[in-house]
């Protein structure tokens, strides 16, 4: 009889009434059937917590209603509970193949070593439509192996369909609530001193409104990315994933007016890459454009 590991899935909500029931669904209808969920919402605002309760009934799972207490709380509660050996997250926006559990249970049964794994993903917007160019970017660069040095340098971020062994939470820590960046912290205290595995192969699919593509880019985010790459001052990497943060700012905010500042100063701190195209692209942002 083929044995098949308990998987405990963890679904976080917060204000998604339009997109829960596909991501329910998506994980309810999975090839791959040895697995509890426990759906946590987190004080949602909308109709997300009637919604699942309608849900819950159909489908048994575990859920619970509670105040926002953020979502590094929320997934730190979830992994305290999970029973299985293994633990995967979702967003409550965001779905799954079918046979996301299924592909993701056999590669980490035949590979011990590795405490997770990803795969790749299709980025769609609030439509369900396809974003060609978000998915080509979002699958770049991707691989297994011990990578921390490029996750540090944020050569790559795995696509957030990670799948965990539940006893790394032990030996590394769980997410910090003061960190905003969750998934980029987690990923680097991993990496550190273990291998990964990569799945070439489609597994989910993320969602980016189309609005969000628009917005400024995140200050919040980069600099919780500057502060999770200064724990790692030690590091012989540290240096270089300064200046590529560095470099980050200056692609990212050439063109708005309120962050020509920052934008000015990754620049400085890159004129090695004076001649490349896109040193180049962002100092005509720089210049000409003022949003």
């Amino acid at each position: 009889m083929k044995y098949e590991p308990l998987v405990s899935i963890i679904v976080p909500c917060y204000n998604h009434e339009r997109y829960i029931v596909n991501c329910i669904e998506s994980i309810v209808n999975q090839t791959y059937k040895n697995f509890e969920l426990v759906v946590i919402d987190d004080g949602s605002t909308d109709n997300s917590p009637t919604i699942l309760k309608k849900l819950q009934e159909q489908y048994k799972f575990e859920l619970v209603i509670q105040e926002n207490i953020g979502v590094a709380n929320t997934l730190n509660k979830g992994i305290k509970w999970a029973k299985g050996k293994y633990v995967t997250l979702c967003a409550s926006d965001d779905s799954w193949f079918l046979d996301k559990l299924d592909r993701q249970v056999n590669f980490m049964e035949n590979n011990p070593d590795y405490p997770m794994c990803f795969g790749n993903v299709i980025v769609i917007d609030e439509f369900d439509n396809k974003r060609e160019e978000n998915t080509h970017a979002a699958n770049v660069n991707l691989k297994g192996g011990y990578v921390f040095k490029d996750i540090m340098l944020i050569n790559f971020h795995p696509p957030v369909n990670n799948f965990f062994r539940k006893d790394i939470f032990d030996e590394v820590g769980y997410y910090r609530p003061d960190i905003w960046t969750e998934d980029f912290y987690m990923n680097l205290r991993i990496t550190e001193k273990h291998p990964i595995g990569y799945i070439e192969e489609y597994l989910s699919y993320y969602r980016i409104p189309i609005r969000k593509e628009r917005d400024k880019p995140n200050i919040k985010m980069l600099n919780s990315h500057l502060e999770c790459i200064n724990f790692y001052k030690d590091s012989e990497y540290y240096d270089e994933a300064i200046k590529q943060w560095h470099y980050r700012n200056f692609r990212m905010f050439a063109g708005f007016k309120s962050s020509k500042r920052l934008a000015l100063d990754g620049m400085t701190k890159n004129f090695d890459k004076l001649y490349t195209f896109g040193f180049f692209k962002s100092l005509i942002k720089l210049v000409l454009v003022w949003n």
